[in-house]
């Protein structure tokens, strides 16, 4: 059992649960199954790194879909997961490959059936007793499709309102899986309405982080502050921004074999005005200040984090005012945030402090600026979960009212061209400010998980001074 634990960990992700994962996994599909009443069919990603854009294969982990992450714990390519919950026979089915020794003999091992030892290996590991050829699953969802008593079949894409229109995300695998099997359901003669979208209960069950998520949402905060405070601390040695980012990021990886949570954005002077700059390679000059968003994985849970710091190891009068209004927002919006609160309501309340100190802190001492933005730059927060950014990617859900256990992000931001004279000398920069911690949500208030990872003033200078 150790050796099958060990082999299959890259492709079986337990969640923190251990032995208890088998179990965890089939509640939460029991909990879709009983939520949504249906027959319903969700795809993982259809092929890994290469397995389409051959030159995208360097350095590009298979990262299964989050829905299918979320119900199985498993992290390979071309798997499909049937839940029936009419059925008295077998409520839910799993749809693998076939065993191909040659391909793991390159590749390592994967799930598969075609002999009774690699079926067996799938029903241990993964808790699913009926588990099949990919090959069948047409017939099967047809077999089981025309028994099916509602006469529906449920799936999972991405859809909101967006200008006040229904839309959805046409450009990923979840989408032309759903548009295949509307050609099939045409074909069989189902009724036009019969596909149906199983998005909001899904989230609804997703989003929520239990016991397990919470505990590896701090191992990746933890593995993310190291790496930065690392970071600071050897700050003198490095000469440009992907000197700074190949440190960061590989103090990061050597903590957690999970992967980054999204590429690194290392931005210096000027170029932290642009929010998803990812050139990462211009010199380093010391009067700027660097804006650096970055995190790490644990399990399936993520840090998504952002620190801004002086290049030179202390902020300068105007950086400190600056990032100071920057602080005061975002530390008004994790006192506000709490199950019941709309992300709406925070951030009317971050962009409005920010606005008010930039005009009593800033404009009242005579400072000038220019913002690269119109009263709001984008959002203080967006939800956090299997995915990054999760939730509807339209964020429909930001007029909602928060639930225990939403992790969110909290990052406020700044980015313009700004002067001012204090003290008899001129300061006239570019910059770009931005500070994000993750919270998660309660009815008392929010747990920050941030909180280990340095973002006051003289907590980033005694770092950069011990350097």
């Amino acid at each position: 059992m150790k050796i099958i634990k060990k082999t299959y960990s890259g492709i079986f992700r337990d969640g923190g649960a251990g032995s208890f994962s088998k179990r965890r996994y089939r509640e939460r599909r029991n909990k879709l199954m009983k939520k949504e009443k249906s027959l319903m069919a969700i795809t993982g990603v259809p092929y890994g790194p290469g397995g389409k854009t051959v030159w995208s294969y360097a350095h590009s982990p298979t990262y299964q879909e989050p829905t299918i992450m979320y119900l199985t714990g498993i992290n390979q390519s071309n798997v499909i997961l049937l839940l029936d919950p009419e059925s008295k026979i077998s409520k839910e089915i799993l749809f693998v490959g076939r065993k191909d020794r040659i391909m793991e003999f390159w590749e390592g091992v994967r799930f598969g059936v075609g002999d009774k030892a690699s079926l067996k290996e799938v029903q241990l590991i993964t808790g699913i007793n009926d588990v099949r050829d990919i090959g069948e699953f047409k017939d099967v969802l047809k077999d089981r499709f025309s028994k099916n008593k509602n006469k529906s079949l449920g799936t999972f894409w991405y859809e909101g309102i967006k200008r006040g229109k229904k839309v959805s995300i046409t450009t990923d695998h979840n989408y032309d899986f759903k548009k295949k099997l509307a050609g099939w359901l045409r074909d069989w003669k189902a009724p036009k309405d019969a596909l149906k979208n199983i998005m909001s209960n899904h989230l609804e069950l997703r989003l929520p982080l239990d016991q397990y998520d919470l505990k590896n949402a701090k191992k990746a905060q933890e593995i993310t502050g190291e790496g930065f405070k690392a970071m600071l601390k050897n700050f003198h040695k490095f000469k440009n921004e992907c000197q700074v980012q190949g440190f960061l990021e590989g103090k990061m990886l050597m903590n957690s074999p999970y992967g980054l949570s999204y590429p690194s954005i290392v931005a210096s002077g000027a170029n932290a005005t642009i929010l998803h700059y990812m050139k990462n390679d211009d010199p380093i000059c010391k009067n700027e200040m660097m804006l650096i968003d970055f995190g790490v994985r644990w399990m399936t849970m993520h840090a998504d984090i952002t620190r801004t710091f002086p290049v030179s190891g202390v902020f300068n009068p105007m950086q400190k005012i600056l990032y100071e209004i920057v602080l005061k927002g975002q530390r008004q919006v994790e006192k506000k945030a709490r199950s019941g609160v709309t992300i709406e309501e925070l951030n009317d309340l971050c962009w409005n402090s920010i606005n008010d100190g930039l005009a009593k802190k800033f404009s009242a001492l005579g400072g000038k600026y220019k913002l690269r933005y119109k009263e709001r730059p984008h959002g203080v927060s967006h939800l956090m979960g299997e995915q990054e950014h999760d939730g509807d990617p339209f964020r429909n859900y930001a007029s909602k009212p928060m639930k225990d256990g939403w992790m969110i992000s909290n990052e406020p931001g700044l980015y313009g061209e700004f002067k001012i004279r204090l003290d008899g000398k001129m300061y006239d920069e570019t910059i770009g400010i931005r500070i994000e911690d993750n919270l998660v949500m309660t009815k008392k208030g929010c747990l920050n998980l941030s909180n280990i990872i340095p973002k006051s003033v003289g907590a980033i200078e005694k770092l950069m001074a011990d350097s």
